[in-house]
């Protein structure tokens, strides 16, 4: 009796679960259009003016988020005057990956595989926290084909400790699979505004964050489990890749917010002004991880003179 009831209990789980993973799509569905990139699909939303003179735009979104967190933050104002390529990072949102989806160089490489198809050239690339480590990693392929990046609150060198244990538990083989099928669409949802509260601080989130960014999206099994991946592996990458930063000769702005208590700008911020050469430190007081939200004019202007850094 005691088997067929807990049999009962998590066909009853997996069945809420996967409601939940169903609704999300239905409420927030592809926004962009679909790319086929190394057999992979991206999913990619290709706004504003293609005749502006304003250098193009790639914005590049952080974890747990899709490329609707940056639509809403920087991507609808700045396709007012240019062109913006919002994209979901390899297997976020809606776009797709291989087994080695989560190097940093794999995602970058992928980026700008969609911008050569979109016949891009010359853009200012814009990353938001594991989004900067991806347009960091981007600049140290790719810089002769950039204008200029723009790193917000980035993930940049070794820090101290691990990550949160969820994210290593995604890949043990049946934790995991349970964490990821039956937990996380429960629970998740049910927790999202705490958390996003939390992410904020001590900022307001927008109004209807919740609704409006499609966070749903990342209580889904495949979802969740392409971020925690990201995550569970991102220091090890971040060790092989930050003694190369001093290679970088394009202009950098690195922004941050001097309450980020999710990534700290001593570690990253103020160590990556020290190892790019030229790369300019912008500190926005009172403000934390999400920036991009919080002084979103600020860093329109950052990234509106950027071409007067690149020198024209």
């Amino acid at each position: 009796m005691s088997i067929i009831f807990v049999a009962i209990v998590l066909i009853t789980l997996f069945g809420v679960a996967g409601c939940a993973s169903w609704t999300a799509e239905q409420k927030f569905p592809p926004a962009g259009a679909f790319m086929e990139i190394d057999g992979e699909r991206m999913h990619v939303l290709d706004a504003g003016p293609r005749d502006s003179e304003k250098p193009t735009v790639i914005l590049i979104h952080g974890a747990s988020a899709n490329l609707l967190d940056m639509k809403l933050a920087l991507g609808d104002e700045l396709a007012k005057t240019r062109r913006v390529i919002m994209i979901d990072r390899p297997g976020r949102g809606y776009s797709t990956r291989g087994g080695e989806g989560h190097r940093l160089e794999s995602q970058a490489n992928a980026i700008k595989a969609v911008a050569d198809k979109l016949n891009v050239k010359k853009p200012v690339v814009v990353g938001q926290s594991f989004g900067g480590a991806v347009a960091l990693n981007y600049a140290l392929q790719y810089q002769d084909d950039m204008r200029g990046v723009v790193l917000l609150a980035p993930v940049s060198h070794e820090w101290p400790g691990g990550v949160a244990w969820y994210n290593n538990v995604s890949e043990w083989p049946i934790a995991g699979f349970l964490l990821r099928r039956i937990f996380v669409p429960i629970y998740g949802q049910l927790s999202a505004e705490k958390n996003i509260a939390g992410s904020f601080a001590p900022n307001s989130a927008p109004e209807r964050y919740y609704e409006k960014s499609g966070l749903a999206l990342l209580f889904r099994a495949s979802d969740f489990k392409a971020n925690a991946a990201d995550i569970a592996h991102l220091k090890e990458q971040i060790i092989e890749q930050q003694d190369r930063y001093g290679s970088l000769r394009l202009p950098v702005a690195v922004v941050t917010g001097t309450e980020d208590m999710a990534v700290s700008p001593k570690i990253h911020s103020r160590q990556l002004e020290r190892d790019i050469p030229d790369a300019e430190l912008i500190l926005l007081p009172d403000t934390g991880h999400a920036l991009h939200h919080a002084e979103t004019q600020k860093i329109i202007q950052i990234i509106d003179d950027m071409p007067e850094r690149a020198g024209g």
